[in-house]
């Protein structure tokens, strides 16, 4: 009798199976300040706070997630993506996504819907649809990751590659990341998103053909817990293009910087 009472104990007790999925999510308000790569882009003047969005779900070597704390792009892209390999120091995958944000005569997403008169008249650059391979080191509080991955939307068709050094700093509450960056574009890459067609050239703007580039980035970003749900976020990021895309007629300098500073509810 005695016996029969004890296992439903014992049941309650039986640790639980860990589970296949695990997610978060975060919701967020962002006040940012940008010089812009684009010729007579408003910055922030038109939208100074957006919201923002980060997502990191998984289920078993499934994932979906947001690269965050790295500030080239107001708009994070979205990875989706198979864990090929991974143990305790390495992790290769499988991924898919947009690098590339859409560019209009209104300048990129976040500079608002008033058309811009130094871009009035081009074409709409659609953002790339990539497939890849990343390949991440995790050592301590250092980060390494590299990114080889081809556009097979019809954008532009060929590859990219961008490769990150992440050391992180602890200091008190805070968590503080500092970021090296270095992306190589290909020719049709820059042809595509800052190439000049001749149906797009006007007396100030010329038609241009892109050339290969690279893009050298630079950033730092810091995190405080307010409590267990609440984050804010701060952060400041500057990238150097090289001349295969700041001499295109629609580019206004080789120096693109971008600041902010986000509040953020963790689900």
């Amino acid at each position: 009798m005695l016996a029969c009472l004890a296992l439903p104990v014992l049941a309650e007790e039986q640790p639980k199976e860990p589970s296949d999925w695990s997610w978060q999510i975060s919701l967020g308000l962002s006040a940012w300040d940008e010089k812009s790569l684009l010729k007579g882009s408003p910055g922030n003047s038109e939208l100074p706070v957006l919201p923002t969005l980060q997502i990191d779900v998984s289920y078993k070597d499934f994932f979906v997630e947001t690269p965050s704390r790295r500030l080239t792009s107001l708009s994070n892209y979205a990875l989706w993506g198979y864990h090929i390999y991974q143990d305790e120091h390495w992790q290769i995958d499988a991924i898919n996504g947009s690098y590339m944000p859409i560019l209009s005569e209104t300048g990129y997403s976040q500079h608002g819907l008033e058309v811009i008169e130094e871009l009035r008249g081009i074409e709409e650059r659609d953002s790339d649809g990539s497939l890849g391979i990343r390949i991440q080191r995790f050592d301590a509080n250092r980060h390494y990751s590299i990114e080889i991955a081809r556009d097979f939307s019809g954008s532009y068709n060929d590859f990219l590659l961008q490769a990150y050094y992440n050391y992180i700093i602890q200091a008190r509450n805070w968590d503080i990341q500092l970021t090296l960056g270095l992306n190589l574009y290909s020719r049709d890459l820059v042809d595509y998103y800052f190439g000049i067609r001749p149906s797009e050239a006007t007396s100030t703007r010329p038609v241009y053909q892109g050339k290969a580039a690279y893009r050298l980035h630079f950033g730092v970003s810091s995190l405080y817990p307010i409590n267990e749900k609440w984050l804010l976020e701060l952060g400041f990021g500057v990238s150097q293009y090289s001349r295969g895309v700041s001499d295109s007629p629609i580019v206004a300098s080789d120096m693109e910087t971008l600041g902010m500073v986000n509040v953020r509810y963790v689900f």
